[in-house]
């Protein structure tokens, strides 16, 4: 099906740069119109989210200090947040520039790394490379901290080329990467000190800030894509940031992570072209994305699988269930991803077939019968029958899959499968809701769309 009215634009908006939708999210967006949805989606300043805050802040156990707490408190925040786009960027920062916390160890360093990626989430792609290269956990994962002018470390170097800006095999050389790394010495991490009772509870260190250390830096002078002097990290940082070849990098994925598989060089030329008029705003250049056509187009049209995260979170997102997001970890670790532990530094599976595996799809059917079943601990649970009667869907078989189907997958059932799921329900003539209530159909045909292969597609 097309994307051939404004509420399918609208449903598809939401898809791509949120968290899919509940019924009344929905609704206010749709009351915004495509460009005004577009508009409050890039300005989640604008939007309160103390609801959200409130959540986290309440969790048992601080997100700094427990490991488990870091990943539910994540998984909180994309469930209930009224800034979804804000926390879809901070998901493509953190794929973008992916650590693992099994290399880090530190919850402490990996949630101010997180809050690091929202607070610059939109800003100027030279300030976040700066932020990012200082950072205490990724000074961590590729060593950077280790860095001195008498035994330069090349790891975060050569990542910062290959997966941050230019990508790989693109205008730079390993004669690049040694003097990028000279130029990089000296940085170290500070943190808080902490008392003997924390020590003795094993607390994690907050970190301070960066300092550089002048005795580790390398002074020399250097020659790095072609400019020369007594570099330092700005000076590779802002070489990098006015590369036309960055702006291509980082366009492509974002083309990618938001509109189409194959984005053309006239598209790319455009995105580019917004990030050296806007002095490197990934707010001008994801704007770009958003409001272009191709975003509505076929080509952009449920060609991506969702991952994990999206499946799992959008879904409790669309039933209104945050009470889930504890359970959510187990959903998602079975369906192999865990934030904060991508598989390595270039980041989860980017078209999506890697998250496809028998294993992988037995466990996304798990987690629709978990959210389903009729014997569910409450606030965990779909209450399928409440949800229906508080949107008016009571009155017939075709009522509950059409309302039900515009909720899940923007509406986009194919005829045959739109009446299977009547049929299941008692079809035109031998629908009851209270029947249908007490038989567990209602609940029924709530867990076949979530498991059928529209389902899992973005």
């Amino acid at each position: 099906m097309a994307l051939d009215t404004e509420r399918r634009k609208i449903q598809h908006l939401l898809r791509r740069a949120g968290w899919g939708y509940s019924a009344a999210e929905l609704d206010e967006y749709l009351t915004l119109g495509l460009r005004g949805s577009i508009d409050r989606l890039l300005n989640p300043e604008q939007v309160d989210d103390s609801g959200t805050e409130a959540l986290v802040d309440s969790l048992a156990n601080d997100p700094y200090q427990d490991r488990a707490a870091l990943v539910v408190a994540w998984h909180l925040r994309i469930v209930t947040t009224r800034r979804p786009l804000l926390e879809r960027m901070t998901y493509f920062w953190h794929d973008h520039f992916a650590n693992s916390i099994d290399t880090v160890e530190s919850p402490a360093f990996m949630q101010v790394q997180n809050d690091l990626f929202r607070a610059r989430a939109f800003g100027r792609f030279d300030e976040m490379l700066t932020a990012v290269s200082r950072d205490p956990a990724m000074m961590v994962f590729l060593d950077n901290r280790l860095n001195v002018r008498t035994a330069p470390n090349e790891n975060y170097a050569r990542e910062l080329m290959e997966l941050h800006t230019l990508g790989e095999g693109n205008v730079y050389t390993e004669k690049d990467i040694q003097e990028a790394a000279r130029a990089l010495t000296g940085w170290r991490i500070t943190t808080e000190t902490l008392t003997k009772e924390q020590q003795e509870q094993k607390r994690f260190p907050m970190p301070g800030s960066s300092v550089l250390v002048r005795s580790r830096f390398d002074s020399g002078l250097k020659t790095f894509l072609g400019v020369h002097g007594n570099l330092n990290d700005q000076d590779v940082i802002q070489t990098l940031a006015r590369r036309p070849e960055t702006a291509d990098f980082v366009g492509r994925k974002l083309w990618r992570y938001f509109a189409v598989p194959d984005p053309s060089r006239e598209m790319l030329d455009r995105t580019t072209k917004a990030y050296f008029d806007s002095n490197y705003s990934m707010r001008e250049v994801v704007r770009t994305i958003l409001t272009s056509e191709e975003m509505y187009s076929d080509d952009a049209y449920r060609w991506r699988i969702k991952s994990p995260v999206e499946f799992v979170l959008g879904f409790l997102r669309s039933l209104n269930l945050p009470g889930a997001t504890g359970r959510s970890v187990t959903h998602v670790r079975a369906m192999n991803q865990v934030l904060y532990d991508p598989p390595g530094p270039q980041g989860w599976s980017k078209g999506g077939a890697g998250w496809i595996a028998s294993t992988t799809m037995l466990a996304r059917a798990n987690f629709a019968y978990d959210v389903t079943r009729l014997d569910g601990p409450r606030g965990q649970v779909a209450d399928v029958p409440t949800m229906l009667r508080a949107a008016g869907l009571t009155g017939s078989a075709a009522q509950i899959v059409d309302g039900l189907a515009d909720l899940l997958v923007g509406g986009d059932l194919d005829a045959e499968s739109r009446q299977l799921l009547i049929d299941y329900l008692g079809g035109a003539s031998h629908f009851n809701f209270i029947e249908a209530q007490r038989a567990g159909t209602l609940h029924g045909v709530l867990y076949l769309m979530l498991s059928m292969p529209l389902a899992h597609l973005a």
